[in-house]
């Protein structure tokens, strides 16, 4: 997690921030373009929290959070000669809206960064404040404050916690009257979203503008008191070190409807993306890094016998009836489907049926005789023939999608996220369109495809 350079001298120049963030410890958060992985909402309650508030802004600020916003207002709209100053002045209201113990321009105990503001609980952090005289002026306070995460992270008295927590912490950057809130994690790496990014000002709506700002900061609060409380039982625990549990999901229900509780999941292993085998290895590709596709164990529904493996998926769309339709078929035509549940971080938690690789396979690398092409292309067309009664497109008819069971002679299709309406909907605005679909992005969806991309597959399956 180590960097060389210190925060600020990080942010400075093209050449220090590709170092920076190019690194094997570098945060992931979309620089370069392959640099993501989930959102860090699906891995801390607090820090999905605050997202969820922030996108239903519907608290009733008091007064005094009022006068405390007005002033932040005011304050980031003048300016400054001296950015120290500038921080100075912010820092007041700042400690008016976030509740908690705060320092700022302190160096960390290692020297190796100095934030303008960190809020702590018995030297833990758990929000950092980073502030810009203007936008692009002495660099991204965002990238800033993410970097300072790093460099505390790497500090000796962090070592007992990595592995006990994915140590969640809020970024608020402000550069002149723009503010950035920000999250971040540290599981195998860090990872940090971008939350909301909104203009410090008054305006022709000052009153909405104010109570927008207060409802914001209102959040915020409320994530830093969840986290004190986080960091309290993270003090005071003298439990086991878990050094894999804090890589695994914690996902928090969208709605308040006790029909949409979670169930109680105990993840196991990443899953391949195009293998669909548990990840044993210490280490993972770029691609497996991005995904969030899980294999975990599930209490059966009446809570005797053994508990049951599943495939846990959470995708940002996914076709739920077409997935049921599939599965409910005699023979099923798709894995058995659980639940599709909405989780904050705009996601679908998606439980499905697993079948262990002795079991079956995908037909990606898999050599096949004869018998088992002729089952292959009757159940597939079936499956698209259920579907297209339905007037659905299943959209990615490839081999990584086709699941061969050769002790039941059975086939079952998978990854229902491109699944579409024939003729309205249409394929995605980032498809590859150097996979073997034939189609091109943003081209309206038709059966036809399917019927042509089943062609194409068995002239595959056959060479």
């Amino acid at each position: 997690m180590k960097t060389a350079s210190s925060p600020l001298e990080s942010v400075k120049s093209p050449g220090a921030i590709k170092c920076a963030v190019e690194g094997p410890s570098g945060p992931r958060y979309g620089r370069p373009s392959d640099r993501f992985g989930p959102p860090t909402a699906l891995f801390s309650p607090p820090l999905a929290r605050l997202r969820y508030r922030i996108e239903h802004l519907d608290a009733i600020p008091d007064r005094a959070v009022a006068l405390a916003t007005s002033d932040l207002i005011e304050l980031s709209a003048g300016f400054y000669e001296d950015e120290i100053q500038r921080g100075a002045d912010l820092r007041i209201p700042l400690k008016s809206l976030i509740s908690g113990t705060s320092k700022w321009q302190t160096e960390t105990e290692d020297g190796s960064a100095k934030p303008d503001g960190v809020w702590l609980l018995e030297g833990l952090a758990y929000l950092i404040v980073e502030i810009k005289n203007e936008p692009g002026l002495g660099g991204d306070p965002f990238l800033q404050g993410l970097i300072t995460y790093s460099k505390i992270l790497a500090q000796e008295k962090y070592s007992v916690f990595i592995g006990r927590s994915n140590l969640p912490i809020v970024l608020l950057a402000i550069a002149g009257n723009r503010l950035t809130v920000s999250t971040a994690i540290f599981t195998d790496s860090i990872y940090a979203d971008e939350l909301l990014s909104i203009k410090l000002d008054f305006g022709p709506h000052a009153s909405d503008n104010v109570l927008r700002v207060a409802r914001i900061f209102m959040a915020i609060d409320d994530c830093a008191r969840e986290l004190r409380d986080l960091y309290r039982r993270l003090i005071n625990s003298n439990g086991p070190v878990l050094s894999a549990k804090v890589l695994w999901p914690e996902p928090t229900v969208v709605s308040s409807d006790p029909a949409e509780e979670i169930p109680k999941l105990e993840f196991i292993s990443k899953v391949h993306r195009s293998q669909g085998t548990p990840i044993n290895e210490p280490t993972m590709n770029e691609e497996d890094k991005r995904h969030a596709i899980y294999l975990a164990t599930i209490k059966p529904n009446n809570s005797k016998g053994s508990d049951m493996q599943v495939l846990v998926k959470f995708a940002t769309r996914y076709h739920e009836n077409a997935h049921r339709l599939l599965a409910d078929h005699k023979p099923p035509l798709a894995p058995k489907l659980y639940s599709c549940t909405p989780v904050v971080g705009g996601m679908l938690m998606v439980i499905m049926e697993y079948i262990p690789e002795p079991e079956g396979a995908s037909l990606h690398n898999n050599r096949l005789q004869e018998s088992a092409l002729q089952v292959i292309h009757q159940n597939i067309s079936k499956a698209l023939e259920l579907l297209h009664g339905l007037d659905l497109v299943f959209g990615d008819l490839r081999e990584q999608n086709v699941l061969y069971l050769p002790s039941k002679n059975q086939v079952l299709l998978v990854d229902f996220d491109g699944v579409g309406k024939h003729g309205e909907d249409r394929y995605s605005a980032c498809l590859n369109e150097d996979t073997s679909l034939g189609v091109r992005r943003l081209q309206i969806m038709e059966k036809s495809h399917d019927e042509e991309n089943l062609k194409r597959l068995m002239v595959r399956l056959k060479r």
